[in-house]
């Protein structure tokens, strides 16, 4: 697939019509995926000129576009009943030459007024391609159907079969920025855009393209992102009271992942990205205001994929029973509370402050020996203060008069010669007080492990680095995706960032505490 040259075709029909040129990526990729496209905006921002231009992208293009009303009829769309089939021939046909059945790219306007008769009649056409002309089932050339209007259907007129048609649905409004706005109102050209032949898309072209498009390879990351997603849908509507509920039926989600498969293979690519999948947020929203909601899940849902396909939840779940183990090498009744899961906290050294010291390095000191420790802050994990153990590799710069000598007293410790007293534990069940760790060589296969997960924890980063990076320039040069899609990546993975930085820390403070 030739992307520059689905590109240079954008640019060209993109002239002149400010500020929309996603909204024209997008129907040009439901024109080249056979969907439909229905804009939401008011009279006078250029949704009859995008479709009078996408004609121009196929060759030989043909259009229809028609204003509808409440007295609209049927012969207005699909053309006038022959009068002389009816005579000669007593058969009920209409001359669709000019009209809809016969048009490539189709602009409805005001869709919502159109009456039962011809909305019925849409939907096969919208779905199949299918126009039933009297007896005789007529194949259309259809390749897009943008409808547009300046409000949704509303609810409870039996429009919802008919919403349900249209795959994407795009926010239209007037020019924000000033110097484009004044730009438009002082072009006096009107001159038409023209697309050169070699530029324009064939029927054949169409033919070859949809057999690759249907193989393009899907992979699994794919449907685990579609299931993930669903499930917050479920879990989205089940909080929601009163307001309209999220929905994508199955015919939808059917036609989404072709038009994923589409716009893949018009950026030149043999299999699906995640990055992809973006272009659901501009085909599951209903109205507006549920836009934020859909980019939230999108990004939770992408975040749990790719955390998920790069062993990121196996980690955390080895994580969680390593902590348990090393909870388990505790005596079930202990003097000291467990701060932390590996910390127990000095009482009380200054108000408001935290100051925790490491079980392990608190069990490794004896009475009357004090040993070397330094005061250090934990700002990425606890935010408290930590004693630790002084090590002149690990702390280079701290000077002599710094060192704090601790020792060991059988209420807590003696720092500097003062004594301090450990946060106790609510008394034990049988009034007996709890014994110390267990002996050191108990504890080390947690350490092993604790190190084996971070071995492995710095796999599952550069896995996840070179993902980010794959997907992050796809996304940058993708023909479909806007900048708030891509900002949308962009987030997903700081947060991927962040949850590996933090699972990293985990194993790091398990190693610590099991004394590794």
């Amino acid at each position: 697939m030739d992307r520059g040259r689905v590109a240079a075709l954008l640019e060209r029909l993109c002239r002149g019509l400010y500020e929309k040129d996603h909204l024209m990526a997008l129907a040009l990729l439901a024109a080249v995926a056979g969907e439909s496209i229905f804009l939401l905006g008011p009279p006078g921002v250029g949704k009859s000129m995008m479709a009078r231009r996408l004609k121009r992208a196929f060759t030989g293009g043909r259009s229809f576009e028609y204003l509808m009303s409440r007295f609209s009829t049927p012969d207005e769309i699909f053309g006038p009943v022959s009068i002389a089939a009816l005579k000669d021939e007593g058969c009920y046909r209409r001359l669709t030459d000019g009209y809809l059945p016969d048009a490539e790219v189709v602009f409805l306007d005001e869709i919502w007024k159109a009456g039962p008769s011809i909305q019925n009649a849409l939907l096969t056409v919208l779905n199949e391609k299918v126009y039933l002309n009297g007896n005789e089932e007529m194949r259309l050339p259809l390749k897009l159907v943008m409808a547009a209007s300046n409000e949704l259907p509303a609810q409870g007129e039996n429009l919802e079969a008919l919403w349900d048609r249209f795959l994407i649905r795009g926010l239209v409004g007037g020019i924000r920025d000033k110097c484009l706005f004044n730009q438009m109102i002082s072009d006096s050209s009107r001159v038409e855009v023209s697309v050169p032949a070699e530029m324009s898309f064939s029927e054949e072209e169409l033919a070859v393209w949809a057999e690759g498009i249907d193989a393009v390879a899907v992979p699994d990351r794919v449907f685990a992102f579609v299931h993930a997603f669903r499930s917050k849908m479920v879990e989205a509507n089940a909080a929601e009271e009163g307001k309209r509920l999220l929905y994508v039926s199955d015919r939808r989600w059917k036609k989404l992942l072709h038009l994923w498969r589409a716009a893949a293979f018009l950026n030149g690519v043999s299999e699906l990205h995640l990055a992809d999948t973006l272009l659901l947020l501009d085909c599951a929203w209903d109205e507006p205001g549920q836009l934020k909601g859909l980019e939230i899940m999108q990004e939770e849902a992408l975040v749990e994929t790719f955390e998920e396909h790069a062993g990121m939840s196996l980690l955390r779940e080895r994580l969680a029973a390593l902590r348990e183990e090393q909870a388990a090498a505790l005596p079930p009744q202990v003097v000291f509370k467990v701060v932390r899961a590996f910390f127990y906290q000095v009482q009380p050294v200054v108000a408001g402050r935290m100051v925790l010291i490491y079980i392990t390095e608190y069990e490794a000191l004896k009475r009357d020996e004090p040993a070397a420790f330094v005061l250090v802050t934990d700002r990425k994990k606890t935010g408290a203060q930590l004693l630790r153990k002084y090590d002149k590799s690990r702390y280079p710069n701290v000077r002599p008069e710094e060192l704090l000598l601790v020792e060991r007293t059988d209420a807590g410790l003696r720092v500097n010669g003062k004594s301090y007293a450990l946060l106790r534990a609510e008394p034990a069940g049988d009034g007996q007080e709890a014994g110390s760790l267990k002996a050191a060589e108990d504890v080390l296969p947690v350490g092993e492990m604790s190190r084996r997960l971070w071995a492995e924890s710095e796999e599952v980063a550069e896995k996840l680095r070179r993902w980010e990076q794959e997907e992050t320039e796809y996304a940058r040069t993708h023909l479909f995706l806007d900048e708030s899609r891509r900002r949308v990546l962009q987030e997903v993975f700081r947060r991927i960032r962040a949850d590996v930085t933090s699972l990293q820390i985990d194993c790091q403070e398990l190693s610590h505490a099991a004394g590794a």
